[in-house]
């Protein structure tokens, strides 16, 4: 296996390039892009698909959720790490909600940040169990982790993105183009679009069978949980 890809978004030049120089000394790490602001970071993920995202979670131009989002549709596989110097902050949740897989604080010495982005590069959460999130943090991501194992896991569909999925299992309940915007905020037009790369991923013409995919799967047993590991006392 070569070594973890990673990007750094950070408003900060001077931050980033400590951790860049830091994670260079690492032999099983390579970063591989940058961002300075949030509208930047899903294409530089896009362009670069790195196994590890280490996000700012107060970056200009760009809200933590919809930048999670974004990045998730370009590259489901990148698992996002969070860095915050708030230790009290809810945006660590809504991070969360957006399927971050942990938060470290920017205060944290080089072996910690190390071993934190080789935890969700393997699959797992880390979590501060110190930090006064850290409960309601590890409830939200399990319950996405829980999400993600209870999905179609056939070979055409495991190639949809998150919001591919959801869209898909709006199509399955009859809900129309319109009905589906609405639900999940989006354009009827973002909609079509959604449904027509989703088509040429399952390799059907319309939504009906589409949807069969979800409707007649049978369900399988979910994948071995993710590991949890915890920084700090006990």
């Amino acid at each position: 296996m070569g070594p973890i890809k990673v990007v750094i978004a950070d408003d900060h030049a001077l931050f980033r390039e400590g951790l860049r120089r830091i994670l260079s000394l690492e032999k099983d790490v390579l970063v591989v892009g940058e961002a300075s602001r949030g509208d930047e970071v899903a294409k530089v993920v896009e362009r670069t698909k790195p196994d590890v995202l280490l996000l700012d979670l107060k970056m200009p131009k760009g809200d933590v959720v919809q930048t999670l989002l974004e990045v998730n549709e370009r590259n489901p596989s990148a698992k996002a790490l969070i860095l915050t110097a708030f230790s009290e902050d809810e945006n660590i949740l809504n991070a969360a909600k957006g399927g971050a897989k942990g938060y470290v604080m920017k205060g944290v010495s080089s072996s910690v940040l190390l071993q934190a982005i080789k935890t969700v590069n393997n699959g797992g959460l880390w979590i501060d169990k110190e930090m006064p999130a850290a409960e309601a943090f590890e409830e939200i991501a399990q319950a996405q982790l829980a999400k993600l194992a209870s999905e179609p896991a056939n070979e055409a569909t495991k190639n949809l993105t998150r919001r591919e999925l959801e869209i898909l299992h709006l199509v399955a309940e009859g809900l129309t183009n319109e009905e589906i915007g609405k639900r999940i905020f989006i354009s009827e037009k973002t909609v079509k679009t959604h449904l027509t790369n989703i088509f040429d991923k399952l390799k059907v013409n319309n939504r009906f069978k589409a949807a069969l995919l979800i409707m007649n799967k049978a369900p399988e047993p979910p994948p071995q949980a993710a590991s949890l590991k915890r920084k700090g006392r006990g």
